[in-house]
């Protein structure tokens, strides 16, 4: 675990921050929280990140507010650098690198003043997760299949609304769910 990842407490006192210096500004923002701060958010034992996804398609801000936000709360906005900051910070994601899949309605994940955390269906969550399914995305698949509990069926189907080549390699990693103690199987 790197020194500068944040724990629930640490990113709640972020978002905090972000959402004092939105209502400063008269902005708001609402963002789709895509990655492993899902799992923190929802309390996954001793589970850090450095970074806060974004998926920037299903988001709503005004990016100069945001990222002002964002910088006052002591977090980098969107490094577009090849190598990972030693700061924390939260990044706008794209179709291409990652994918959420499709779906009809976000959950709100959390709701500040003028902050608004929204989610994927926890079914798109875990089929995001099995594209790359290397070992702390399997540790964050077992404790969302356990903390919420989506049919195996509902996580295939995410995995069949995402494009081709992230579908291929989700379908392949479906297979650990049947390994998960007390998710079921497929």
């Amino acid at each position: 675990m790197s020194q500068s990842s944040l724990d629930r407490a640490e990113w709640i006192e972020k978002l905090v921050a972000i959402d004092e210096s939105l209502v400063r500004q008269g902005a708001s923002a609402h963002l789709m929280i895509i990655g492993s701060a899902i799992g923190i958010l929802a309390g996954q034992p001793e589970r850090t990140s450095i970074d806060l996804d974004v998926w920037k398609p299903k988001s709503r801000y005004q990016l100069q507010a945001l990222k002002q936000a964002v910088e006052e709360a002591g977090l980098l906005f969107d490094p577009k650098s090849t190598l990972e900051p030693d700061t924390p910070y939260l990044q706008l994601v794209e179709p291409g690198v990652a994918e959420i899949g499709k779906f009809e309605e976000p959950e709100v994940l959390e709701q500040f003043q003028a902050l608004t955390l929204e989610r994927p269906p926890i079914a798109n969550v875990v089929a995001a997760k099995l594209i790359r399914a290397e070992e702390k995305d399997l540790q964050d698949i077992a404790f969302l299949m356990q903390k919420y509990r989506p049919s195996v069926e509902d996580v295939k189907n995410a995995i069949n609304s995402m494009p081709r080549g992230t579908r291929e390699r989700a379908s392949e990693n479906v297979v650990y769910l049947s390994t998960m103690n007390g998710t079921g199987c497929p």
